[in-house]
C-alpha cells in the first residue's frame, strides 16, 4: 500500500460474547481494535483510531440491546 493510504478494519468486540443468543460463541473471532492494531508495525502505520464502536441491536427476544464493533483504523506512513 502506498503512503498515505489507509486500513480500516471492523470486527465484532468480545463485549458482544456477553449477550446471551446475540452471537455464536466462538471467542476465537472476536477482537478488540487495540489487539488488531498491534499486529501492525508502528514503524509503517499511524494509528488514526482505535475504539469500540457501540450500535443498537436486537436479541433473539425483541429487546433492544447495545452490540459493539472493534473498529482501528491505520494510515501508511
Amino acid at each position: 500500500m502506498a503512503p498515505g493510504g489507509s486500513v480500516l478494519i471492523v470486527n465484532h468486540h468480545p463485549l458482544d460474547l456477553q449477550i446471551p443468543g446475540l452471537r455464536f460463541p466462538h471467542p476465537e473471532l472476536f477482537f478488540t481494535a487495540s489487539e488488531i492494531a498491534a499486529l501492525l508495525d508502528p514503524r509503517d502505520w499511524a494509528i488514526e483510531v482505535s475504539e469500540a464502536r457501540g450500535r443498537s441491536g436486537t436479541d433473539p427476544e425483541g429487546r433492544t440491546v447495545t452490540v459493539h464493533d472493534a473498529v482501528p483504523r491505520a494510515r501508511r506512513r
